[in-house]
């Protein structure tokens, strides 16, 4: 059973647009997102729209049960790839026709947007009227005015493409970002969900609300996608922050703050923020923080609000973390999870396997270092290991590279038995589909319409065929036409720079080195 509070109730005669904006994940992800509350609360600020919401595998809005054809535009939030299938099904579900060529005048604007929207919609183009490439605050009024103009949305699609932000393939684009996170949306009320239905409960709990830090991350890690395309880092003003926090718990109940952004840590006040929250009574949830920004002073004090769990991303040993730009070196993570055990926290870590010039020398050497941090007495529970295949993405320095998935499935075989502390690991097939997914072009659009019918047989010749194509010195990037603002000539260099392990410096603290984010 699900209840639900701060749910907007209007009447849909009394609009000029309806508005479907589908997850099409389940619905504890769905309202896990803090970009899909910010759609919701932000349209339903405009009396003249009214935006329901439709999460999968439902068909139907959650506020009036209406079917997706009866909407005049019907947005995708795609967060993540494999969640392009599931799109794909809620449109054969619905009275909508798959493709965009064969949709009338009648039909709903389709629309999509999110972080595989923004980097690689290829695959998806044909189901797909338009994309948004960007934060949403800054495109979807205009696409909604242009909209609610015309009674023939696909006869007129050139008014939308004049949109900064709004692309079709064949018209590049440029993304488009909140400049300053003063003018981002807050959605001050947040819907509640109460269930005792553990499927159903959001991902910091049905006790909690989110509160977005900062937008963008500059490390430069080069196998993380949202660190190169939402540079730069912009950061919310403490005082708002607070304010914020304190507006929400109001028309929420809730006492559970989680704190979200590429790089919380990383906020320039996080030990001052975080005392401010638990001085006015909040208990504080976080994502993964990074280990150069988590200080002794931080650990007590979410210790102090009520935190159990920290997580940390060391990836791999230290000679391989180089090689990603990632320098952070091993004494600093095992004196990390040494303070957070002293506090009697918990400890996940984030691990990869299949990064730059691996061996399988380098794979013991990773078990070495995690039996190395369970031999110090610490308890079955205390620490837990997630371990993920790297998956090239776009826009980043490793999307010239290759996916094995020959040697992933030996890496694995001789990782897992060698732990006996708890360790997940993703299914090394699903990774296969998700590599074919991110790096392919507009050919994939025929074969994503047979769904979970291809064999995986097919899905890792795919991902050699292409390997191979990359292997071509002339060989184009399927997504050349999305400028999410970092220079390709930039990540080339990266690139460059990965087999030696050269690093290249935070730019908040040795200056810019002209990646082409801050123009």
């Amino acid at each position: 059973m699900i209840e639900e509070y701060n749910t907007v109730i209007k009447n849909p005669r009394k609009v000029i647009t309806r508005f479907a904006s589908c997850y099409p994940n389940v619905y504890r992800v769905a309202m896990s997102s803090m970009g899909y509350h910010i759609i919701y609360d932000y349209l339903n600020a405009r009396e003249d729209i009214y935006c329901e919401r439709v999460i999968y595998p439902q068909t139907k809005s959650i506020e009036t049960r209406s079917d997706l054809a009866d909407f005049d535009i019907v947005s995708f939030t795609l967060q993540f790839e494999q969640d392009f299938f599931n799109m794909i099904d809620m449109l054969k579900r619905s009275n909508i026709p798959l493709e965009s060529k064969n949709r009338k005048d009648s039909d709903p604007l389709v629309i999509a947007g999110g972080p595989c929207a923004s980097s690689n919609p290829l695959p998806i183009s044909k189901f797909v009227d338009l994309f948004i490439v960007g934060d949403a605050e800054v495109i979807l009024d205009q696409v909604i005015d242009v909209r609610s103009d015309t009674n023939n949305p696909r006869a007129d699609i050139y008014d939308f493409l004049d949109i900064p932000g709004v692309y079709k393939p064949g018209e590049p684009v440029k993304m488009q970002q909140v400049k300053s996170m003063k003018d981002a949306w807050r959605p001050i009320y947040q819907i509640v969900t109460k269930t005792d239905d553990k499927k159903f409960e959001p991902a910091f709990g049905s006790d909690a609300f989110l509160l977005e830090v900062s937008r963008g991350c500059t490390r430069g890690c080069r196998f993380c996608m949202s660190g190169c395309m939402y540079r730069p880092r912009r950061e919310v003003p403490l005082k708002t922050l607070i304010e914020t926090a304190v507006k929400t718990r109001q028309v929420t109940g809730h006492n559970k703050v989680a704190l979200l952004g590429e790089a919380v840590s990383d906020y320039s006040k996080i030990e001052e923020l975080c005392w401010e929250l638990t001085q006015e009574g909040f208990q504080i949830a976080t994502p993964s923080l990074r280990v150069e920004s988590i200080s002794d002073e931080l650990l007590e004090i979410l210790k102090s609000s009520g935190l159990k769990t920290i997580t940390i991303a060391p990836e791999t040993i230290e000679k391989q973390r180089w090689k990603l730009n990632k320098p952070m070196t091993d004494s600093q993570v095992l004196n990390t999870i040494d303070r957070a055990i002293s506090l009697k926290l918990k400890v996940k870590m984030y691990l990869l396997l299949g990064t730059p010039g691996e061996t399988t020398e380098d794979v013991m050497d990773l078990v070495n270092f995690i039996r190395n941090i369970t031999s110090k007495g610490v308890r079955y529970n205390t620490l837990t290991t997630s371990v993920n295949p790297l998956i090239p993405k776009p826009h980043t320095p490793l999307q010239y590279m290759n996916f094995d998935y020959d040697d992933l499935h030996q890496k694995f075989k001789k990782y897992s038995p060698r732990l006996k502390y708890r360790h997940k690991q993703e299914n090394l097939k699903k990774a296969t589909i998700q590599y074919v997914l991110t790096n392919s072009g507009a050919e994939l659009n025929n074969l994503l319409k047979l769904g979970t019918k291809i064999s995986f047989k097919d899905w890792y010749k795919l991902a050699n065929q292409i390997n191979k194509i990359k292997q071509n010195e002339d060989y184009t990037l399927p997504w050349h036409e999305i400028d999410v603002g970092i220079k390709n000539s930039f990540l080339k260099k990266e690139y460059e720079k990965v087999n030696d392990g050269t690093i290249t410096p935070w730019c908040e603290s040795d200056g810019c080195y002209k990646c082409g984010a801050c123009n």
